[in-house]
């Protein structure tokens, strides 16, 4: 097992986090990210929700951002089903582990803290497709494999952005999206999938 395989290990069976007293004190468990790892196609959020994953211990699960979620992973092909169990074609994370308190945003030295865990993932997986779900994720996407923060979520929904071996598709946080958009982001998202995302 090379060194990264053994990070995404340890990684998954780290529920033992400190930094962030806040959290700690906030969250019911760290949830990590799930689905295959193969797929080169990662969704990254921003932080477990307090009646979704924080509860269940699964990304976009339990809650109606979930259920948005898992409607459009299956329109596109990249979820059997809307049961916990289903067989995803997808790795889905979040920039943050654990719920903040009251469901809020995270604060920047709460990503900051996390980020360690997120680029494992990512350095694992060596994604070729990234879709940041809603705007602290873009910001987090951005500056990675951008190197600046690529601008408002609203006005980059859908739009594709590509950097040397990655596509990125931002996608509007399913508790804010509408139909209209919804719609546009699987027009937009199908031709990916598949792509080799050459640039």
């Amino acid at each position: 097992m090379d060194r990264n395989n053994r990070g995404m290990v340890t990684l998954l069976h780290t529920q033992e986090c400190t930094r962030c007293p806040a959290l700690v004190a906030s969250r019911r468990r760290i949830v990590h990210g799930y689905g295959d790892v193969t797929s080169g196609i990662v969704f990254i959020g921003e932080a477990p929700g307090r009646h979704g994953a924080d509860q269940t211990g699964i990304p976009f699960w339990g809650d109606r951002s979930g259920r948005v979620l898992r409607r459009i992973l299956m329109r596109v092909g990249l979820a059997s089903d809307e049961t916990a169990g289903a067989v995803l074609r997808c790795f889905i994370t979040n920039a943050v582990r654990c719920c903040p308190p009251g469901n809020r945003t995270p604060a920047p030295g709460e990503v900051r803290a996390c980020a360690e865990w997120l680029h494992t993932e990512l350095d694992v997986i060596k994604p070729r497709l990234i879709v940041p779900v809603g705007r602290l994720a873009l910001h987090e996407v951005g500056r990675r494999y951008l190197g600046r923060d690529p601008g408002a979520i609203r006005r980059l929904h859908a739009t594709v952005l590509r950097s040397e071996n990655v596509t990125i598709l931002p996608l509007i946080h399913p508790a804010r999206i509408s139909r209209a958009d919804t719609q546009a982001f699987i027009t937009a998202v199908k031709p990916l999938i598949d792509e080799r995302n050459e640039p």
